[in-house]
């Protein structure tokens, strides 16, 4: 009898395992183009095929690197890219294996050492300033609790570090690959159809999308492989230290975001050790780099200006500057931090 009942569980087992293989996911039938954009790149880092967007203007003071949220990719960043180039800044926005078009692969490096790889190629004699968004907030904070001695500044926008306890012991099933495969017959049949995606972005955007905003989130969503490679990767993120809050930071925040509300960041300013700028877009949602990128991008350049500023302070005490292989004068650095912070604070 107990041998009845391990075959029949056996069998059941493979059946499972093998019954998503049998069913098609006709929806999900997109592609990597090979030149997405006219300022895409791309490079292997640590075996990942790493997509990324850049704009490299001479004689900048800083990089910037712009970090999508779930379900982005260098395409939500078009806005702030051509603003920061205009101002002198070099700008990489890589996407986030499996977004965008960046390989969809799980294994390899992660999202933090993945972004540093590729910033030590690119700006490996410039401080860096990192813009993280949603998703992309925890990634940056990961990446200054690595790299803080290359990190001039941190803005997080409608996003806070990841909280959360690192992944069960169950997280390594999600990297088995039947039960990908069954993740990704549910995305074809429940996510990425025409009017969900439509609906979710309208969500984000707080309004209806247009037709090339729509066009550029939904064709990296239909890539197949997205969905087991997502799903193995997220079950693998842990908490974030707090190691970043000793970094000059700053938020930016859409007064209507619903889907990471403002309490989340009067809850985040509460557990601050020191005064914070913040800035609220009127009328934004979730995304105001898509929606609002005129009001978003002044925003954004006051506070990497404001950074860069600090960090050349930095360079006139017997410390040194950010990017430079010197120790920081800790105490200098956090009366400017003060300082700028409440003279931009707003109330």
């Amino acid at each position: 009898m107990l041998r009845v009942i391990i075959l029949s569980l056996l069998a059941a087992i493979g059946s499972a395992a093998a019954l998503p293989y049998l069913i098609s996911n006709p929806t999900l039938n997109g592609r990597i183009p090979k030149q997405p954009f006219s300022d895409s790149f791309f490079g292997e880092f640590g075996g990942t095929e790493l997509h990324w967007r850049a704009r490299t203007p001479e004689r900048a003071r800083a990089l910037v690197i712009l970090l999508h949220g779930f379900g982005g990719s260098g395409f939500s960043w078009r806005h702030s890219l051509d603003a920061l180039e205009r101002e002198g800044y070099r700008v990489i926005a890589p996407d986030l294996p499996p977004f965008g078009y960046s390989a969809r692969i799980a294994r390899g490096p992660d999202w933090a050492d993945l972004v540093i790889a590729l910033a030590e190629t690119k700006g490996a004699d410039l401080p860096w300033i990192l813009v993280g968004h949603s998703m992309g907030v925890s990634v940056a904070a990961e990446l200054t609790n690595r790299r803080s001695d290359r990190v001039a500044g941190l803005i997080m926008v409608g996003g806070t570090p990841r909280l959360q306890h690192s992944g069960s012991g169950w997280s390594w099933l999600f990297g088995l690959a039947p039960v990908g495969r069954w993740a990704e017959v549910w995305a074809a049949r429940n996510l990425v159809d025409e009017t969900s995606i439509s609906e979710m972005l309208g969500s984000a955007l707080g309004r209806p999308p247009t037709p090339e905003e729509f066009d550029g989130y939904y064709r990296p969503l239909i890539i197949p492989g997205t969905y087991p490679a997502l799903l193995s990767r997220m079950s693998g993120q842990g908490e974030v230290a707090d190691d970043w809050m000793s970094t000059p930071h700053a938020l930016i925040w859409g007064e209507r975001d619903t889907w990471v509300p403002i309490e989340r960041a009067k809850a985040l300013i509460a557990r601050l050790p020191e005064p914070v700028n913040v800035q609220i877009l009127e009328q934004s949602a979730h995304n105001p780099m898509d929606t609002h990128p005129d009001l978003f991008n002044r925003r954004l350049l006051e506070q990497v200006q404001r950074f860069i500023l600090l960090n050349e302070r930095r360079a006139e005490s017997p410390g040194p500057v950010i990017g430079k292989k010197i120790t920081v004068n800790r105490i200098r650095a956090q009366w400017a931090l003060v300082h700028d912070a409440l003279a931009w604070t707003i109330r």
